[in-house]
Protein backbone atom coordinates (compact mmCIF):
# COMPACT_ATOMS: atom_id res chain seq x y z
CA UNK A 1 0.00 0.00 0.00
CA UNK A 2 3.58 2.77 0.10
CA UNK A 3 3.96 5.06 2.56
CA UNK A 4 1.29 7.08 3.57
CA UNK A 5 1.80 10.98 5.24
CA UNK A 6 -0.83 12.65 3.94
CA UNK A 7 -3.20 13.53 7.13
CA UNK A 8 -5.51 14.62 4.93
CA UNK A 9 -6.56 12.12 3.48
CA UNK A 10 -7.39 11.02 7.19
CA UNK A 11 -10.44 13.82 7.88
CA UNK A 12 -12.74 11.82 9.89
CA UNK A 13 -10.64 9.65 11.60
CA UNK A 14 -9.52 9.87 14.71
CA UNK A 15 -6.90 11.11 16.63
CA UNK A 16 -4.61 11.03 19.34
CA UNK A 17 -3.67 14.06 21.31
CA UNK A 18 -0.91 13.96 24.19
CA UNK A 19 -0.93 16.85 27.55
CA UNK A 20 1.62 18.57 25.12
CA UNK A 21 -0.95 18.86 22.46
CA UNK A 22 0.81 17.26 20.16
CA UNK A 23 -1.95 15.57 17.89
CA UNK A 24 -1.66 12.43 15.33
CA UNK A 25 -3.34 10.31 12.96
CA UNK A 26 -3.61 6.94 14.73
CA UNK A 27 -2.63 4.96 11.17
CA UNK A 28 0.16 2.71 10.14
CA UNK A 29 2.26 4.51 7.58
CA UNK A 30 3.11 1.43 6.00
CA UNK A 31 -0.16 -0.96 6.00
CA UNK A 32 -2.85 1.60 6.85
CA UNK A 33 -4.33 -0.56 9.82
CA UNK A 34 -5.48 1.42 12.70
CA UNK A 35 -2.01 1.23 15.54
CA UNK A 36 -2.08 1.51 19.28
CA UNK A 37 -0.68 4.57 20.48
CA UNK A 38 2.40 4.55 23.24
CA UNK A 39 0.97 6.16 26.74
CA UNK A 40 3.75 9.11 26.41
CA UNK A 41 5.76 10.39 23.47
CA UNK A 42 9.45 11.19 24.07
CA UNK A 43 10.37 15.12 22.78
CA UNK A 44 13.62 17.07 22.99
CA UNK A 45 13.41 20.81 24.31
CA UNK A 46 15.62 21.69 20.61
CA UNK A 47 14.62 19.24 17.87
CA UNK A 48 11.04 18.85 18.91
CA UNK A 49 9.57 14.93 18.91
CA UNK A 50 12.04 12.06 19.08
CA UNK A 51 12.57 9.96 16.08
CA UNK A 52 10.99 6.76 17.21
CA UNK A 53 8.21 4.82 16.91
CA UNK A 54 5.07 5.57 18.89
CA UNK A 55 2.50 3.29 18.44
CA UNK A 56 2.34 -0.55 17.80
CA UNK A 57 0.90 -1.98 14.92
CA UNK A 58 -0.80 -5.57 14.67
CA UNK A 59 1.24 -6.35 11.16
CA UNK A 60 4.26 -3.91 11.17
CA UNK A 61 5.24 -3.71 14.94
CA UNK A 62 6.84 -0.78 16.40
CA UNK A 63 5.74 2.18 13.89
CA UNK A 64 5.83 6.35 13.98
CA UNK A 65 2.34 7.78 13.63
CA UNK A 66 1.34 10.76 11.19
CA UNK A 67 2.39 13.33 13.04
CA UNK A 68 -0.28 16.24 12.61
CA UNK A 69 1.39 19.35 14.70
CA UNK A 70 0.53 20.91 17.96
CA UNK A 71 -3.21 21.83 19.24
Amino acid sequence: MGHMDCSHQYENTRRIQYEDGATFVPVCRKCGRYVKSHDTIRTNDELGLKDEPNADCSLCGPVKMIFEGYI
